[in-house]
């Protein structure tokens, strides 16, 4: 089985040539995808390919949304095939790679939001408070805790400046719509966000102020007993360092 991987691996690679008559390796998507489908081997080995496959785009066209759903249409065909020998770990192993897709495009869809949202004018801010929570409604059906904590956590290294800060901080209050779960995703956020403006060498007054008044906020509302003891001491540790801004 390797060594017909090996065989086939090259071809995700097309040669091309620049305007200086250079030879420069390109990658060729739909004829890598055309070889998945029609690969003369066992599902196991096309799953191989198409790990692989995922892999490239996500390091080299992590924002080509096209190319990604291809693979997404592809990797159906190849589980889905009737006459294919398709068993249960196979269709575990589909699952993994769709949830890791599905993971990543809603990342980049959160984190266009989020910018755009940070970009707008102040009158504006009303409007992309209410976007960003039917945003997280959406968010809490498709997604595991886990799985939302890493989008938050991308999303907000992506989007973190100082000068926006507070408003990032206003914007992420709005994933809590009102029941558990989305509740502690919230302060995750928050603190995740709180952790980014510590690591930096210059400080906000005006964030520090917000913060100081949000961590109130979060610690009377009705789900705060219900938190884990390590979320709650971190938000007590937060709640100490900004004492002086109460």
């Amino acid at each position: 089985m390797l060594a017909t991987l090996l065989l086939v691996l090259p071809l995700l690679f097309t040669p091309s040539y620049g305007t200086l008559g250079t030879q420069v390796t390109s990658y060729d998507n739909k004829r890598m995808l055309l070889l998945i489908e029609d690969f003369n081997g066992t599902v196991s080995e096309q799953l191989l390919l198409v790990g692989a496959t995922w892999g490239k785009l996500k390091a080299d066209y992590p924002r080509d949304v096209a190319k990604i759903e291809d693979l997404q249409e592809t990797l159906q065909h190849v589980v889905c095939r009737k006459e294919s020998n398709v068993t249960v770990r196979h269709h575990l192993q589909s699952y993994l790679i769709r949830e890791q897709i599905r993971e990543h495009l809603e990342t980049l869809n959160s984190s266009d939001l989020f910018q755009q949202a940070l970009q707008s004018e102040d009158h504006e801010l009303g409007k992309w408070q209410l976007a960003i929570g039917h945003h997280s409604r959406k968010l809490h059906c498709l997604f595991r805790t886990d799985q939302l904590t890493r989008i938050l956590g991308v999303v907000i290294r992506r989007a973190y400046t100082l000068e926006r800060s507070t408003r990032l901080a206003a914007l992420l209050y709005q994933l809590y719509i009102g029941n558990r779960e989305s509740y502690s995703s919230m302060v995750e956020a928050e603190l995740i966000l709180y952790k980014r403006y510590k690591s930096g060498e210059k400080n906000s007054q005006e964030f520090s102020e917000y913060m100081a008044k949000l961590w109130q906020s979060i610690q009377i509302e009705e789900f705060y007993p219900g938190l884990n003891q390590s979320t709650k001491q971190r938000l007590v540790d937060a709640v100490i360092d900004l004492l002086k801004f109460l």
